[in-house]
């Protein structure tokens, strides 16, 4: 007889409790967004282009995944669940350099074998910045960097590239913008140094 009771109370019980909850204010839903760096792509020059082999392309474990980075403070970094970069920063990064370094107008053409081309190099990269650092004051800024490891025929040489830009404001839109500009100075830096080592 308790038993008959208990389950149409528990019943109305829970349905009371289930129309509780649909009267509760409802917090707006976060949407999520995705982003890939837009760089400009290179300025044509005039001087035959640098032949350059590219093998390997690295990214540090701080900036590797795919949400947009922040850091907060010395070795303090935090990962954007709700904005994220589309591609991996690695596979994104190559893939624009494979892009812009197969132009017929650029500064570097892109060979598959730097033994078999004269005057060739060959670089392998490692992107040391990509993210936001808040600890810089007011709305923060955008840091870029890449360590490039260069291969000529009778030398090697190690170069540290950074940029730094500040951000307009602090939204997910802004880095991403300010990223993009500073890897565009990044990279037109790099092709420069590799044109100045090949004719040198």
């Amino acid at each position: 007889m308790i038993c008959h009771w208990f389950r149409p109370a528990a019943i109305l019980w829970l349905a009371f409790a289930a129309a509780g909850c649909t009267l509760l204010p409802e917090q707006p839903a976060v949407d999520r967004a995705w982003f890939l760096l837009e760089i400009p792509d290179p300025a044509a020059v005039e001087r035959p282009p640098v032949p350059v082999e590219l093998g390997s392309v690295r990214i540090a474990p701080a900036v590797a995944g795919k949400g947009l980075v922040y850091r907060l403070g010395p070795y303090r970094y935090e990962s954007d669940f709700y904005n994220e970069w589309f591609l991996s920063p690695r596979e994104h990064f190559e893939q624009i350099l494979r892009e812009r370094w197969t132009r017929t107008d650029g500064s570097v053409n892109l060979v598959t074998d730097a033994r078999s081309h004269p005057g060739s190099l060959q670089i392998d990269v490692l992107i040391t910045a990509l993210h936001g650092d808040l600890g810089a004051g007011g709305t923060g800024a955008a840091r870029a960097g890449l360590r490039v490891f260069v291969q000529g025929r009778t030398d090697s040489r190690l170069w540290d590239l950074e940029q730094t830009v500040d951000l307009a404001t602090r939204s997910p839109e802004a880095l991403v913008a300010a990223l993009s500009s500073a890897m565009g100075e990044l990279l037109a830096e790099l092709e420069d140094r590799l044109a100045r080592q090949a004719g040198g």
